[in-house]
């Protein structure tokens, strides 16, 4: 009852995206699970560069709307690097780039990239839990669960940015899922379809 008053309380652009979005959010969300060990953290590591890498390139050089003032996205590809050098995984193999459908719908993308900071809290401790740390093969997710008000700050502004398209957001939003979800599943194999769900360790 509690989370659906959380929920229902969100301002409107938010909710918007949060329940327009929650398919593909879940699929994805199905497809990581957890990594319970090394290998699995790897195939994890290894679906994220290739996710996050291209979008990060594609956004270098995006103007942001400017109700968002001097914020800018966060980036952690830098991280993602030096964690993929630290497990001596090589770099990823080359992905398509990201292609985001037409129409105004900025705001969709960066609202599934930084909102990705409330899960890289629960998938640090996962990490840590099989040794990795913020200095050693988990840097981006310990850099990202700890810059959240990145995401605090997004989130109060694109409720004031002044021309939306809700229908494009939405599209912008969705696109974005199903990459990262398409990025994991080229370097997952067929057991991380049945993985549990994520789950906080007591």
């Amino acid at each position: 009852m509690n989370s659906e008053r959380q929920i229902m309380d969100l301002p409107p652009r938010r909710l918007g995206l949060k329940s327009q979005t929650a398919a593909a959010h879940q699929a994805l969300d199905d497809l990581i699970g957890n990594f319970d060990t090394q290998q699995d953290y790897a195939d994890y590591l290894s679906g994220m560069a290739r996710f996050r890498l291209p979008v990060e390139a594609w956004l270098l050089d995006k103007a942001m709307p400017d109700e968002l003032g001097d914020w800018r996205p966060a980036v952690y590809g830098a991280q993602i690097v030096a964690d993929l050098a630290d497990l001596a995984i090589g770099p990823p193999v080359e992905f398509h780039p990201f292609n985001p459908p037409s129409g105004n719908g900025l705001i969709g993308l960066l609202y599934v990239l930084e909102g990705s900071a409330l899960g890289a809290r629960v998938l640090a401790k996962r990490a840590e839990a099989i040794g990795y740390s913020a200095e050693f093969g988990a840097q981006h997710l310990f850099h990202q669960a700890r810059n959240f008000s990145s995401w605090r700050a997004f989130s109060d502004r694109m409720e004031k940015v002044w021309v939306y398209d809700e229908q494009a957001a939405v599209a912008w939003a969705n696109t974005a899922f199903d990459y990262a979800r398409n990025a994991f599943e080229s370097t997952l194999d067929a057991r991380s379809t049945v993985r549990r769900p994520l789950q906080l360790r007591p």
